[in-house]
């Protein structure tokens, strides 16, 4: 694909991950600018969707965006107000919006309606806002402005001064004179410092005194009251500040239909509540955009400048101590800055596993009520970051997973209920990093495969050979080849096959691997393990073999160097456990060290504990020291066992080891070990 739709489609993410967020805050109890703010910020969402829909070409989802846009502006008008239902309907529609972008982005023909499944939704939403005859109502005209300013305010601007009013709301005004030359900027701090108490509905043109030069301009805010406290005020920029309407300015007999009335798509008048707390205004986020190539050259050029301080550091410590010693401090804190540098760099590919999760959440509720099984849904991991690639790939296999688990693996109510389960089932995601590798595990308490019903089927269609015993690994790998289903009819949340051939290609074009597992009426475990290109990772440094490795810190649970010379299949004990010992050469190859050797590493398997029989002391030559690294993925290494990824170090290339891998191969040899004595 061109950079150009590269970037658009980096754009519309950025779009549908925003309006996510701020769908999700119209949830929470706020005041009503912060909830107006949200909503006016949804409808400029939509509105940019939709012209950029059109002009790629892409008129279905054109009209799509239109409709929603449509809706949200409905609300900013006041004739729908912000409820749970309302906002669950408006986040299946954007929900909608971004699987058809997902379809879009890999080629996919334009469907007819992206919206259809929500037509009869979205059409009683409109036919509740649409006035009656004669209803319509403006009650700008209370407003304490002369007549230009007044003719001057837009419709839009019109329905919010009466809504405001109707709600009960005064408006205030505050007309200020800036000078030319820093208007805008002071503009801007001026709004600012309103919106956090109120809804900023208009900024009018305003007549400058005689005594003054500059522009003047008068500020109408909807709010309970305008203070200028939290605003750094110039001298001479104040001209005045009054209320320019306010709710009992209102007559009487409007006052008593508003009453007697509830507003279109409201619901009857509650009970009072207590005044929620103040909530701070939907901020929009500022996107800065760089081509890929241009970081690219950057980290290029910054590898060179490493290569360069290399090339120093080795002149440097030819010198004598005296000569060295403050040039090395200098060096020392050139190579922190540039690992400072690279992290940044790195940071601006990075985007949180939230931005993927939050795409769930909403489907999962949509599908729990339309297909009557209550979920218990959890989300751990989030503030994961990962490469904003990666996130923009995996969000239609999540899509298919996610729907393959509550459609055939979490049961009906009923059939729970018969099997002495929770009406409720859980379906528990979770993302975690192992070295430069995410995984995210997706698990649910449903029925699991049925692996006799998978053999039977694979049978069925050659992929399997009669009387041969096949593993449970196998049968689970068969649920995603090709055109694998065992269900006779598909259906139509998931589909038949469910996609999970899809799913294992992504994943594998990736660089990935997809693990399934289950048992039988307990549960299914499915497991995406995806490699980063590049991470920064916490080592401790060894050296083995006359060779330099690094093991990630977040593995190592001592370090110990003692006068014993201890060798591969020897027992030591350290913090009240007895080890198995084996060498690092070993593991990697290179045969027993013919003395022995006195350090060890004490490696932890991720997720093991102390008494598991998940750690083993790891025999090494020297320790040497840590160091943070910025560790890439070496293609050449993609068949080195134990071997994660590499970094040029002023010793030359420092090898990662990957501790899962590493503790496999020692406990290989170790039963070799046994196996041999």
């Amino acid at each position: 694909m061109d950079q150009p739709f590269e970037d658009v489609w980096a754009e519309w993410e950025d779009l549908f991950g925003q309006a996510r967020q701020t769908l999700a805050s119209l949830k929470e109890s706020q005041p009503a600018h912060v909830v107006q703010a949200g909503v006016n910020a949804l409808f400029r969402t939509t509105h940019t969707l939709k012209g950029m829909a059109g002009m790629l070409g892409f008129p279905s989802f054109s009209r799509a965006a239109h409709r929603m846009e449509d809706i949200f502006d409905l609300m900013r008008k006041g004739r729908l107000r912000s409820t749970d239902s309302l906002v669950e309907t408006l986040e299946a529609g954007m929900q909608a919006l971004e699987s058809g972008f997902d379809g879009l982005k890999r080629g996919r023909p334009e469907p007819e309606d992206y919206l259809q499944g929500l037509r009869r939704e979205l059409g009683e939403l409109e036919a509740l806002a649409r006035p009656a005859a004669g209803e319509s109502q403006d009650l700008s005209a209370l407003l304490d402005l002369p007549a230009e300013p007044l003719k001057a305010l837009s419709d839009y601007e019109r329905t919010r001064v009466t809504s405001a009013l109707m709600d009960g709301v005064p408006i205030h005004g505050l007309a200020i004179c800036l000078d030319f030359a820093t208007f805008d900027d002071r503009l801007r701090r001026f709004s600012e410092g309103l919106a956090r108490q109120g809804e900023i509905i208009s900024t009018l043109p305003w007549e400058v005194p005689e005594e003054r030069e500059g522009l003047a301009f008068m500020i109408l805010l909807a709010g309970p009251s305008l203070a200028l406290d939290g605003i750094s005020v110039e001298p001479g920029e104040i001209l005045e500040s009054r209320v320019l309407a306010a709710p009992e300015w209102v007559p009487k007999s409007l006052r008593a239909e508003i009453l007697a009335e509830p507003e279109p798509g409201t619901a009857p008048a509650a009970e009072p509540q207590p005044e929620p707390s103040p909530a701070v205004p939907v901020q929009e986020t500022e996107i800065l955009r760089l081509p890929a190539q241009r970081v690219e050259a950057l980290e290029a050029r910054l590898m060179s400048v490493a290569q360069m301080r290399d090339a120093v550091s080795g002149l440097l410590r030819k010198a004598t101590q005296a000569q060295a010693e403050d040039p090395l401090g200098i060096l020392g804190r050139m190579e922190e800055g540039l690992l400072d540098v690279q992290k940044a760099l790195l940071q601006m590919r990075m985007v949180k596993v939230d931005t993927l999760f939050s795409r769930l959440e909403p489907m999962v509720r949509t599908l729990s009520r339309d297909m009557g099984k209550p979920v218990r849904l959890t989300l751990q991991g989030g503030d994961l970051e990962i490469e904003r690639g990666i996130v923009g790939r995996l969000g239609e296999p999540f899509l298919h997973l996610v729907r393959n688990a509550m459609d055939h693996g979490l049961e009906p109510p009923e059939e729970r209920r018969a099997m002495g389960k929770s009406e409720a089932g859980t379906l528990r995601i979770t993302a975690s990093r192992r070295g430069r590798i995410i995984r995210f595990d997706i698990r649910d308490d449903g029925r699991g495969f049925d692996l006799a019903r998978i053999e039977e089927k694979g049978l069925a269609m050659g992929l399997l050979q009669p009387g041969i015993s096949v593993s449970q690994e196998r049968l689970h790998r068969l649920a995603l080849e090709p055109g694998f289903s065992t269900l006779d009819r598909a259906s139509h949340i998931s589909g038949r096959g469910v996609g999970m051939d899809v799913v294992r290609e992504e994943i594998e074009a990736m660089g990935g691997e997809i693990l399934l597992s289950s048992e039988w009426k307990r549960g299914s475990l499915v497991r995406l393990s995806l490699p980063l290109s590049r991470v920064v990772v916490g080592c401790l440094k060894v050296r083995s073999g006359g060779q330099t490795f690094g093991i990630p810190l977040a593995n190592v649970l001592r370090v110990q160097v003692g006068h014993d010379l201890h060798r591969g299949g020897d027992r030591i004990r350290v913090l009240g456990m007895e080890l198995p010992f084996e060498s690092l050469q070993v593991c990697l190859g290179q045969g027993d060290p013919p003395e022995g050797q006195r350090a060890f590493v004490v490696l932890s398997q991720p997720g093991g504990s102390a008494g598991a029989s998940l750690e083993i002391a790891l025999g090494v030559d020297e320790v040497y020291g840590r160091a943070e690294i910025l560790l890439r993925s070496l293609p050449e290494l993609a068949q080195v066992p134990g071997i994660m990824g590499g970094s040029l170090q002023e010793e030359g290339i420092l090898w990662v080891l990957d501790p899962e891998a590493v503790l496999g191969l020692a406990m290989d040899s170790l039963m070799r070990r046994v196996a041999h004595a």
